[in-house]
């Protein structure tokens, strides 16, 4: 097979694939290029109000209905049931000690959602990112699967050619976009610089999915807490154990499965261990977490449990001349924040509207480049707001007061002030910025005083005088003890359960 196209994408996650489905909707020829074949294991990932705005945005403004469904827990159940997905009314933070449990003053909630059929969604990405695939295919893009094959800079064109379960193929292209994640495979090819060393976020991760995994609640509720303050079961939303050497992020599906992760402060963590070792150490070092996990069983069909020794990547580079690679290829933090599918739909809107919008070349670099600058200032961004969580350890009073600043960005432009491509947590905010900045300073001061209850205590005032601006949910009420549930998100058309 020969043939010429406008675009070939390498990857096909979610973000390759909804890309495909925009330019193709659009009427340009696209193609997308897999060296794996789905549906294949991806960690899990839970969706947010941003998030769920902008794929409701992207489905009204490119006519994409079969989008739209995907945007609440409620409305996907109807339409795509077949799919697992798991129900996410919010963020909820538990604070662990070694050998001991939480207290009572060591919880956060942050609510999402006032309702089931609102809330946002835990995406299994192998049965997610297939899905999209599918509807990409229905959308007439042509897509390649176990391909192996060479990409080549021509000047004026772009050639990719080898062969895949459809047989030997040779594609010309004027545009590829980067899709590939963590290989990375244009950015390599262009010479990007690698700006890792630009991340202060230093973190390592152990992961898998489970079965028989407790639900926390039970686990509390059978250590004598009670859940009464709690606006929905604990765990239905994305759970945080805030432990002295990391995290622990907890996402349920519907099913019952369970995406699980330790993440490592790695100035703090032991890599002198196999993963099934170090795992289980981790567990046995705090009481409820292994009454919880005690009989649960890793689901080797979906994967063994995995490591990444430092999970943060960065090019310098997000597009060129001729390619541009997704925020998801460009660089990554952490799981912390659940940032990543937010920002993937960002760029692919954004990369989106470049090539269907700017049809003379010098206008089109010009975009490319401001793209790239975006994108990358953008991933140095949610580095400091995740920086600031690991710098707060072991104390989770200054945790949780740090995270207040994700929460005011991204809540400002959730609530009343319209969710764009271009106020992604209030990035492009140089006054937000600038708050950010001196809380930093803040924080650290905080942490040099030791962490004392008082030096706790003035950290959140000058936090609190902060973010007042962008605070239009009474983030750091003392009144709420901890339990934020006037953050929901509002949907004009959703339908309460």
């Amino acid at each position: 097979m020969s043939r010429k196209l406008d675009v070939v994408i390498i990857g096909s996650g979610f973000g390759g694939s909804l890309l495909s489905m925009i330019l193709a909707r659009a009427g340009m020829e696209v193609a997308i290029i897999d060296k794996a074949r789905h549906p294949r294991f991806a960690i899990g990932e839970s969706s947010t109000p941003t998030a769920d705005a902008m794929i409701e945005r992207l489905s009204r403004q490119w006519d994409l209905p079969e989008l739209a469904p995907l945007a609440t827990y409620g409305s996907w159940r109807k339409a795509y049931g077949d799919v697992t997905c798991g129900r996410k009314r919010g963020f909820s933070y538990f604070g662990h000690t070694v050998d001991d449990t939480p207290s009572s003053d060591q919880q956060l909630l942050v609510m999402a959602s006032r309702t089931d059929n609102e809330a946002d969604t835990h995406w299994l990405r192998s049965e997610v990112d297939e899905l999209f695939f599918k509807l990409a295919a229905w959308r007439n893009v042509l897509q390649l699967q176990n391909a192996r094959y060479q990409v080549t800079d021509e000047t004026d064109a772009w050639t990719v050619s080898g062969t895949s379960l459809a047989g030997t193929f040779s594609l010309r292209c004027d545009f590829v976009v980067d899709a590939s994640g963590p290989m990375g495979e244009i950015m390599r090819l262009v010479g990007a610089a690698d700006a890792t060393h630009r991340l202060k976020t230093n973190s390592s991760a152990i992961y898998g999915h489970f079965e028989n995994v407790r639900p926390f609640q039970s686990v509390m509720e059978n250590f004598g807490f009670s859940t009464a303050i709690h606006p929905f079961p604990c765990d239905a939303a994305a759970l945080h154990h805030v432990l002295d050497n990391g995290w622990m992020w907890q996402l349920r599906f519907d099913d019952q499965s369970v995406s699980a992760g330790f993440a490592f402060h790695n100035s703090q963590g032991d890599e002198s261990q196999h993963a099934e070792a170090r795992w289980h150490r981790q567990l046995r070092r705090f009481p409820m977490l292994w009454k919880q996990f005690e009989g649960s069983r890793i689901l080797e069909q979906r994967t063994p449990l995995r490591c990444l020794p430092r999970m943060q990547r960065l090019w310098a580079s997000a597009a060129g001349e001729r390619w541009g690679a997704l925020p998801s290829a460009t660089g990554f933090v952490d799981p912390l924040h659940s940032t990543g599918i937010a920002h993937t739909l960002s760029g692919v809107s954004r990369l989106a509207d470049v090539l269907l919008a700017s049809s003379d070349h010098r206008e089109r670099s010009s975009r490319l480049a401001a793209y790239s600058d975006q994108i990358v200032d953008e991933l140095c961004w949610i580095d400091m707001l995740v920086e600031g969580c690991y710098a707060s350890l072991p104390n989770f009073r200054l945790w949780s007061a740090w995270c207040m600043l994700y929460f005011a960005a991204a809540t400002s432009t959730e609530h009343g002030r319209g969710v764009t491509e271009s106020t992604f947590l209030q990035a492009a905010n140089g006054q937000f910025r600038s708050v950010a900045k001196i809380a930093r300073t803040s924080l650290q001061q905080a942490i040099d005083e030791g962490s004392t209850e008082a030096a706790c205590e003035r950290f959140e005032g000058q936090l609190r005088e902060l973010i007042a601006p962008y605070n239009d949910v009474g983030l750091l009420d003392n009144l709420a003890g901890g339990m934020y549930t006037q953050t929901a998100k509002t949907f004009v058309n959703a339908t309460s359960n």
